[in-house]
């Protein structure tokens, strides 16, 4: 989830509504949203779809269309602001979009706004830098053409944002904060994507950090220049309109920005609205409604649609929008959920049982362990607390940054479900038996954890004992480190002279990062 925050009194500069409408308002766009009194900040919980509200005023610019104040056009004011993309690029990010917006008043929180706002787009819609990354950066301190180039790592030496002086771009990867963080994505590349500008000052690594002299927004500035460069060019211009709208929505003016890719030339932002073709008889038969083309135009407009004879404008902020039942979804929202009458299907479909409980069930509840149910799906960041992040396998295109790899083990799962329930009583003992990806394998493997606020190995390696006889094998306890256990009692399973999970003490140090102040052992087998 995206937790966006704001000062109610700050939103009501941009939309006057009173605070429990505002908060009723977001939550039945889809923003759960909840004021905090102590704070006096409106929370705003989003799932990664919608990242136009990313921002309070992306959020407010839904708030006035839902509430009849209609949806703000965008332009891009001609120019003569060019970009040249060279060709090297193409081997390691080779696309990149830009823009440029003046007549911004910045202060502090906006700075903040916008920082956080960035942050929010490369973790969700960027996949954490790696489909783009992106700048913003005082436009009196660049001299156009601005080049989008490569160069060896030796010739990179700037002096970057958070550093006292000039690093090398080697040095950039190894000991500056943001090169540990997204460095990796230049592994093994012999020339690093950087942006120069006219007098040959590099403006910034790609994808790691902008320069000091160059990068650095403040109070005090009012035009700025933005790029968005990565490996699709559709979701960087997504990502560019975003931001551009956002900034229009602080007063600033766009202006284009001409991208010379050699044989191809375009202009940039394009703010145009798409047009997408919809049948108000296919929304009736979706929705089980019977709306009438005025009716239908209403609920779209509320929308921040511009809607006229079967034809609907997107706005160029709505990178969710990828076909007609996204903008069905959005006139269900607008008649809203509340008002649907539920009804019986016309149909009957039989169910199957999904897994059938066979005697390890019968074995686990019996020596008093509750079964529990978790995805397939997690990310590398739960995965690195257990030392697995290395291990996992990959999805190709994540709907949300929550889900990006199919897990190793069971392990982090087991952790994660005594986190969340960390506050109920004690003991605890839980179970459960799911598919792992394993390599290119597909494996069945059963997990327990047992927690308490005293546990003796003896006791716990009692349940596997107890299980090893219901189940008709034998074990042995190698000793062995895993980063997830303390290091006195982590051991490899090992059952009929083969290696058949792991066994141990979760240790002090990952308790600590949960917040779990209890003995936890967890024991892995693969079945």
């Amino acid at each position: 989830m995206v937790v966006v925050e704001f000062e109610y009194e700050e939103m009501r500069k941009l939309i006057d509504l009173p605070k429990d409408k505002m908060v009723a308002s977001l939550s039945d766009l889809g923003a759960p949203s909840e004021y905090e009194p102590e704070v006096k900040k409106i929370i705003t919980e989003l799932t990664p779809n919608r990242p136009d509200w990313y921002s309070m005023e992306g959020l407010a610019r839904a708030l006035k269309a839902y509430h009849g104040g209609g949806s703000p056009s965008y332009s891009a004011v001609k120019s003569d602001y060019r970009v040249i993309v060279h060709p090297s690029v193409a081997k390691v990010r080779p696309y990149t979009v830009c823009a440029v917006v003046k007549g911004l008043a910045f202060n502090d929180q906006r700075i903040k706004d916008m920082v956080l706002l960035q942050e929010k787009l490369l973790a969700t819609l960027g996949r954490r830098v790696k489909k783009f990354g992106l700048g913003v950066y005082p436009l009196h301190a660049i001299k156009f053409p601005v080049s989008y180039t490569t160069m060896r790592p030796d010739e990179i030496e700037y002096t970057p944002l958070g550093s006292d002086g000039p690093m090398k771009a080697r040095d950039i990867l190894r000991d500056h904060k943001k090169g540990q963080q997204y460095g990796h994505i230049l592994e093994g590349q012999a020339r690093y994507p950087v942006f120069v500008d006219a007098d040959g000052k590099v403006m910034a690594l790609i994808p790691v950090v902008n320069s000091a002299e160059t990068g650095k927004v403040d109070v005090g500035t009012r035009d700025v220049f933005i790029e968005v460069s990565g490996t699709e060019i559709h979701t960087c211009k997504a990502a560019l309109n975003i931001i551009v709208c956002t900034f229009a929505d602080m007063g600033g003016t766009p202006h284009g920005v001409l991208m010379d890719y050699g044989d191809e030339r375009f202009l940039s932002p394009d703010l145009k609205p798409r047009e997408v073709r919809i049948s108000i008889k296919e929304v009736n038969r979706v929705l089980g409604l019977e709306l009438g083309e005025k009716e239908l135009g209403a609920h779209l407009g509320r929308m921040g649609y511009a809607y006229s004879k079967g034809v609907v404008k997107v706005p160029p902020y709505r990178a969710d929008v990828l076909g007609t039942i996204d903008i069905i979804e959005d006139v269900a929202i607008s008649y809203g959920y509340n008002n649907f009458k539920p009804t019986l299907p016309d149909f009957f479909c039989a169910g199957e049982a999904l897994r059938s409980h066979d005697d390890l069930d019968e074995i686990m509840r019996g020596m008093g362990f509750m079964e529990v149910k978790t995805f397939m799906l997690t990310n590398k960041d739960k995965l690195d607390v257990v030392g697995q992040a290395g291990a996992a396998t990959e999805i190709a295109n994540p709907g949300s940054a929550d889900y990006t790899v199919v897990r190793p083990s069971l392990l982090v799962d087991m952790l994660e479900t005594v986190t969340i329930n960390k506050m109920k009583g004690l003991p605890q003992r839980f179970y459960e038996i799911g598919i792992v990806q394993d390599g290119d394998r597909s494996v069945k493997r059963l997990v327990f954890g047992v927690v308490d606020k005293k546990l003796e190995f003896a006791d716990v390696r009692g349940y596997l004992q107890m299980l090893a006889a219901e189940r008709g094998f034998e074990f042995a306890l190698e000793k062995r480190k895993n980063k997830m256990f303390d290091d006195e009692i982590s051991c490899t399973v090992i059952a009929d002279g083969k290696k058949a999970g792991m066994f141990g003490k979760v240790s002090k140090a990952v308790l600590d990062s949960v917040g779990i102040s209890f003995d936890v052992y967890i024991c892995e087998l693969e079945l």
